[in-house]
This record gives structure tokens, C-alpha cells and sequence, in this order.
């Protein structure tokens, strides 16, 4: 009888330290939001990462410079624009200008003709 009150008083304090609120699970990391480039490669002279690029939210233009044969591109741009923005629509106009000759293809403009359907 006295070996089983000794055993209950050491067993009393590890229930009570095991009893009370529950462990919750640690919340899953958050994931790393994937980083896009500020610099990139040049169309003109080839070089890798020579080409950055300045992001002028305030005026609306975004601005790339190659560092190296110092080419550059401005572009409009809006809150939304990214860098990869401004170097993709710099690298449209290269595409557009190689495939026409050296010349830049620009839209038709559409004026205000009257068609004859709109007569009848």
C-alpha cells in the first residue's frame, strides 16, 4: 500500500504536466515569391547581364541601357510593369524591325471611312 502512494505522487505531476491545452501545428512555411530580373542580356552586342533596367513610376517610363554598346529602349510603362516588361517590348521592336527590312511595321491607322453598308 505505501509502494503504490509513492508511485502515485511521482505519477501526479507528469499527468498534470501532459494535461491542459493542446499543441497545435506549426503553420506550413510561406513560399518564397519567385524574383524577377533586372538585367538582362543585350540583342545588339551579345553580352550576358549587361543590360538594366530603370523603372520611373512616377513619369510612366521604363528605360533599358546596355552597359556595354550603351544601346537603349524607352517604353511607357504603368504601376503594374515589371523590368521583363520593358526588355520584352524592346526585344518585340528588334523582331519587328529585323523582319521588315530595317524598317519598324507600324499599324494602319483607321480613319473614319464611309462604308457603303452604312448607306443602305
Amino acid at each position: 500500500h505505501c509502494t503504490v502512494a509513492a508511485n502515485d505522487s511521482q505519477a501526479a505531476p507528469a499527468a498534470s504536466a501532459s494535461m491542459g491545452k493542446r499543441k497545435r501545428a506549426k503553420p506550413p512555411p510561406k513560399k518564397a515569391k519567385p524574383k524577377v530580373a533586372t538585367v538582362f542580356d543585350c540583342p545588339f552586342c551579345g553580352n550576358a547581364q549587361s543590360c538594366g533596367v530603370k523603372m520611373d513610376y512616377d513619369h510612366s517610363q521604363g528605360e533599358i541601357h546596355c552597359d556595354q554598346c550603351h544601346a537603349k529602349h524607352e517604353s511607357r510603362i504603368s504601376r503594374l510593369s515589371e523590368p521583363i516588361d520593358v526588355y520584352a517590348e524592346w526585344i518585340d521592336m528588334c523582331e519587328d524591325v529585323n523582319a521588315n527590312g530595317g524598317t519598324r511595321a507600324r499599324r494602319p491607322r483607321q480613319e473614319e471611312e464611309d462604308d457603303p453598308e452604312d448607306d443602305l
